[in-house]
């Protein structure tokens, strides 16, 4: 690997079978979709992907967990509480565990942030508001978010976007909540365990609008079903709504403003923020890593 670049580790939450099915519905990985957010701010870094969904040794040939500076895991068709003893969800809480201790940074979003809640201690099961599919409104920034380099240039209230049935009921010993919204108390926390630092958010910031578009597209008929949508017509108008925005159509503002969202959505350097700054607290850590 290169010193000079940040070496990150990203870790595809789904199977190789789930990912089948979803490019069968023209939609990427989630794995593609963090390290297409890294590299627009950050194109000199040294990514590699892991796979523990699918095997135990789902590191790249010759790397170790600690040749990293940063690890990342985002989304996954999979649930940590429902399929909590399947091997595809145990391989990767055993990563995650392996990875706070060998203390390397961990930045997460929504299986993410599922995934190291439980590897550390904490809990998490359905959210009783059902699922939370397309913006995800009014995330509010508590005290301690508001002074968390997580959220550096974030306002105190935002949207984002989002799809995710669970959600964190108990944080591990000494966490921190950062954020919340009236469907899940827990869009944000941090803590420390074992060696390791995680960050974490409930929604995903990785994401581009058409990447959302089209996973909604790809549950459409139980979004509807679930009342997210009142038909399909909405639902349409919806994922068309943020096709076009990621096209940058000529009337994107009115556009945005009919789909009642703002810039903390439709600005990627504002929705990907969380992003930006996790990298710069693993760039700032970099020097202490070298030295262990």
């Amino acid at each position: 690997m290169t010193t000079s670049a940040l070496r990150i580790l990203i870790i595809e939450g789904n199977t190789a079978a789930g990912n089948a099915a979803m490019a069968a519905a023209g939609v990427g990985t989630n794995a593609d979709q963090y390290a297409a957010a890294v590299r627009r701010t950050m194109p000199e870094a040294d990514i590699r992907f892991a796979h523990p969904a699918d095997r135990a040794d789902a590191l790249p040939p010759g790397v170790a967990l600690n040749d990293f500076d940063g690890a990342i895991l985002g989304g996954s068709s999979l649930f940590v509480c429902a399929q909590g003893n399947a091997p595809e969800v145990q391989r990767q809480v055993d990563m995650v565990r392996a990875l706070f201790d060998a203390g390397v940074p961990l930045l997460g979003s929504c299986w993410g942030l599922q995934v190291a809640v439980v590897a550390a201690g904490g809990d998490v099961a359905p959210s009783p508001n059902g699922r939370e599919v397309g913006v995800c409104r009014d995330i509010t920034l508590s005290d301690a978010g508001a002074g968390s380099p997580l959220f550096a240039g974030k306002p105190r209230r935002f949207d984002s976007l989002a799809i995710h049935y669970d959600e964190v009921t108990r944080l591990p010993s000494g966490a921190t909540v950062l954020a919340g919204n009236g469907h899940s108390p827990v869009q944000g926390a941090a803590f420390s365990f074992s060696k390791g630092v995680f960050w974490g958010v409930q929604y995903h910031p990785e994401f581009s609008l058409s990447h959302m578009a089209l996973l909604i597209r790809r549950y459409g008929p139980d979004m509807v079903t679930q009342g997210i949508y009142p038909d399909q017509a909405a639902m349409d108008r919806e994922t068309e709504g943020l096709l076009r925005l990621d096209a940058g159509v000529p009337d994107a503002v009115a556009l945005a403003a009919d789909l009642g969202i703002d810039e903390t959505v439709t600005d990627a350097s504002m929705r990907c923020r969380e992003i930006d700054n996790w990298l710069q607290f693993c760039r700032n850590e970099k020097p202490n890593r070298m030295q262990l």
